[in-house]
């Protein structure tokens, strides 16, 4: 369920160059007239979400019932893409000049488009009222300059999900940082065979321990320093041992799998695995306890989000803007968060008692940890147009040194060399 609500893979390059292409940036003046008058005639608005509509089906059907009865002569009509066809099916919708109105992206992918252009600036185009409902660093993981790009969703904070038996078995606590982790990993994993933990995907972990991947000014690679190679090097040096994961780096399916196994000790997740854990191992669920996610430097902890957007090519952007604010509102958000282990991006939301008023069930327990590792999270964003390019960049970084045993040095002259020509174009 994780990876449903939180993952959506497009073909960035076609999408973003049919999303354009087809535009018109200069008509914004003419968008804001058109939708000024819709509230005065009918109105369907098409509604893009990713695999929800099998679990969630009756909820998000109730809650257009709602607003299509309190806002009369609009018609929401809601699409729910498979994750395996969202690419083919935007790129077909665009090319045939039928794009949505309201459409469900990750951060990353809404600042790839943003960047091109493709989205409406929710900061210039939403009403005070609509903007100040929600976390300020939420609202702002889609904000590029002075421009905002989406309106945040659910979120989905990182917590600790660890097997107790296993630390018995090692006869040791359990680690609260990464670097912790590192140090403990050898000895864990000769009393108990099974490793501590996997280690996050190298561009989260350069986040994590506060090293700067781009300059303050967004136009150059600022990670090729020393402190990473050294970084790098303590890395390797557990990996070659065998103690802690070669591969698959950040790799939630990957992880979880050896969590379900027993040869992982920690997992960090969102609440929502519990779920698949409980039906896939469920003697390994008998064994878990709840934590804050290992932190490195900055102490913070990742906070993968979901947003809502609007296309700039929509032709209802106010009636658009005014439905995405409707389902991210407080009482929507902390409606959904109730039907699935999410947190909400709206601050009233965020501090209802609900997150923390069941102690007594590890579900229970794993929303309240979620509410309090909330407070120290964020989506781990460049505020730039192509993070995932970006992103894909530095990643090989670490398959090159860690994986294929490339020389540290080189390989992180590469991935400079890789994210400085990325930022050019």
């Amino acid at each position: 369920m994780k990876k449903k609500l939180l993952s959506v893979v497009l073909c960035a390059a076609m999408a973003v160059s049919m999303l354009v292409g087809c535009g018109n940036g200069g008509e914004s003046g003419k968008q804001s007239a058109d939708a000024d008058k819709s509230s005065s005639k009918n109105v369907t608005l098409d509604f893009w979400t990713i695999d929800l509509k099998a679990t969630f089906g009756d909820f998000f059907n109730d809650l257009i019932s709602k607003y299509e009865e309190e806002n009369k002569g609009v018609k929401i009509n809601w699409t729910d893409i498979p994750y395996a066809d969202v690419q083919s099916k935007l790129v077909a919708a665009v090319a045939g000049g039928t794009a949505p109105d309201v459409v469900n992206l990750n951060t990353q992918m809404t600042l790839t488009l943003a960047g091109q252009g493709a989205l409406t600036d929710l900061n210039k185009e939403a009403t005070e009222d609509q903007k100040s409902i929600y976390i300020k660093e939420l609202w702002d993981s889609a904000k590029i300059g002075d421009s905002v790009y989406a309106f945040p969703w659910y979120a989905s904070p990182d917590i600790m999900f660890y097997n107790q038996d296993l630390f018995e078995k090692a006869g040791m606590e359990v680690p609260k940082t990464f670097d912790e982790a590192l140090k403990m990993s050898k000895e864990f994993y000769e009393k108990t065979g099974a490793y501590l933990f996997q280690p996050d995907e190298f561009f989260n972990i350069l986040f994590e321990e506060n090293i700067d991947i781009l300059s303050s000014d967004g136009a150059a690679a600022a990670f090729n320093t020393q402190e990473t190679a050294d970084l790098l090097k303590e890395y390797k040096q557990y990996t070659d041992q065998g103690v802690i994961p070669k591969n698959n780096w950040g790799s939630w399916d990957e992880s979880l799998k050896l969590f379900e196994s027993g040869k992982l000790a920690i997992v960090s997740s969102s609440g929502s695995s519990l779920s698949r854990i409980k039906d896939e191992a469920p003697d390994i669920y008998k064994t878990i306890a709840v934590s804050k996610p290992l932190t490195g430097a900055t102490g913070l902890s990742r906070n993968p989000l979901m947003n809502l957007v609007v296309p700039s090519k929509s032709e209802n952007q106010k009636e658009a803007i005014k439905f995405a604010n409707y389902i991210t509102n407080d009482e929507n958000q902390l409606a959904f968060c109730k039907k699935v282990s999410i947190f909400p991006s709206t601050t009233k939301a965020s501090q209802d008692s609900y997150f923390t008023s069941d102690t007594e069930t590890l579900e229970g327990q794993a929303s309240a940890m979620s509410a309090e590792a909330s407070q120290t999270s964020k989506d781990f964003s460049l505020g730039v147009a192509n993070q995932s390019n970006i992103q894909d960049a530095v990643n090989k970084v670490y398959q090159a040194c860690i994986v294929n045993g490339d020389d540290i040095q080189k390989s992180l002259d590469q991935g400079e060399a890789d994210v400085n020509k990325l930022l050019k174009q």
